[in-house]
């Protein structure tokens, strides 16, 4: 298996990959919505991993509302919603996944460019990864804030990556670690590495099958790795 270079650009997704908040954001959306939109019950059977704020948002106006929204309404909803989620947070079960206390080490010591690649709007990425002390340690990241799409949030964080280390990545230097086949499907489509780990809702068969470059089952087993 092709070895990492420490200096690589690292865009680490959120849910399920870092950290698990035990439906802690699911129901802090499904608060908003009701509050900012009057639905009720707005996330029944819809399964999210791997999708970005926007199309979740999308997904509630079309099934509920059978109408687009306003960006006004769009911004009124995330807000409520960043306001619910950390009281959610409190009050749920909250694990930081094995493993990603020492990738961040061992890739701050190689001198790596790390940030994230998430579905979540940024002040709601910020409140998850505050809640376990880790938000300090990406300074930069693509977001649901930024684009609708996966694949191209993925490419506004190589983006601001680049522009962080001032220099350009190879694509085999440009690896983006997630849980979910969206995760895979983003990083190829954005000229990226896929590192998929068995921390979310998919095993490690049905990553391989979704087309990883890499599969394992926890990042702790993939920077032992590493770290060899």
């Amino acid at each position: 298996m092709k070895r990492v270079a420490p200096d690589a650009l690292v865009l680490f997704d959120i849910d399920g990959t870092l950290i698990s908040g035990d439906g802690s954001g699911r129901r802090a959306f499904e608060r908003a919505c009701h509050e900012v939109l009057g639905v009720a019950g707005a996330l029944v059977e819809l399964r999210l991993d791997g999708m970005t704020d926007p199309l979740i948002l999308e997904h509630v106006a079309e099934r509920h509302l059978g109408r687009p929204i306003s960006d006004e309404e769009a911004a009124r909803v995330f807000a409520a919603y960043v306001a619910h989620l950390e009281g959610e947070l409190a009050r749920s079960r909250y694990v930081i996944h094995d493993g990603v206390e020492e990738a961040l080490a061992w890739f701050e010591r190689g001198g790596a460019t790390i940030g994230l690649a998430t579905g979540n709007v940024v002040d709601g990425a910020r409140v998850k990864l505050t809640r376990g002390g880790l938000w300090h340690r990406f300074a930069f990241g693509g977001f649901g804030s930024d684009a609708r799409e996966r694949a191209e949030l993925v490419r506004v964080g190589i983006r601001r990556g680049e522009e962080r280390a001032g220099r350009r990545f190879a694509r085999a230097e440009i690896l983006v670690v997630g849980d979910t086949p969206k995760d895979i499907a983003a990083a190829h489509a954005a000229g990226a590495t896929a590192i998929a780990v068995a921390t979310g809702s998919y095993d490690e068969e049905a990553l391989r099958a979704a087309g990883a470059d890499q599969v394992w089952p926890t990042l702790a087993a993939w920077i032992t790795y590493l770290a060899l």
